[in-house]
């Protein structure tokens, strides 16, 4: 059948797109003006829309290949993949705002059963709550030097007091 399309010749067009691409800059070895850059740019976005249509039938060509069972499969493992997706983002929720821990920090809770994720806010708040030692002020506390500006000028100049 001349409309069918096989997917090693949708992958043989997507490839010969991609070198028309890198030709053309291949051959523009100095800064190109701004001219060309505008037609390498309209040459790339219709090489990708290229691709995609390729994309798109190279999956209508798969999809008719397959049966209804296993259309219907496919769909499912998807649909269940997005689930688990879906429960995990709720579990992770769910713990960190049982453990009072902020929303902001609940995309860096790791673990993959509801044990480690309590375990791993819990650690967090840890570390959040952790009581931080201030730094030290210099201005606070007995001084080395304890001569006022005059008395350092006047010993740099006449050696130490002696009274």
């Amino acid at each position: 059948m001349a409309d069918e399309t096989t997917t090693e010749a949708v992958a043989e067009e997507a490839a010969q797109a991609a070198e028309v691409v890198a030709d053309e800059n291949a051959a523009t070895e100095t800064e190109p003006d701004k001219g060309e850059l505008d037609r390498l740019r309209a040459a790339l976005a219709k090489a990708n829309k290229e691709a995609e249509k390729n994309r798109l039938r190279l999956k209508e060509v798969d999809d008719a290949k397959l049966s209804e069972i296993e259309k219907a499969q496919r769909d499912a493992a998807e649909a269940a993949q997005e689930l688990n997706k879906l429960r995990t983002a709720t579990l992770r929720q769910q713990v960190a705002l049982d453990a009072g821990l902020p929303a902001k920090w609940v995309g860096r809770l790791q673990g993959d059963s509801e044990e480690e994720l309590r375990a791993d806010a819990l650690e967090i708040l840890a570390d959040l709550n952790k009581p931080r030692k201030p730094a030290p002020d210099a201005s606070q506390g007995a001084r080395v030097n304890a001569l006022s500006e005059d008395d350092q000028l006047y010993e740099s100049i006449y050696g130490s007091r002696k009274a």
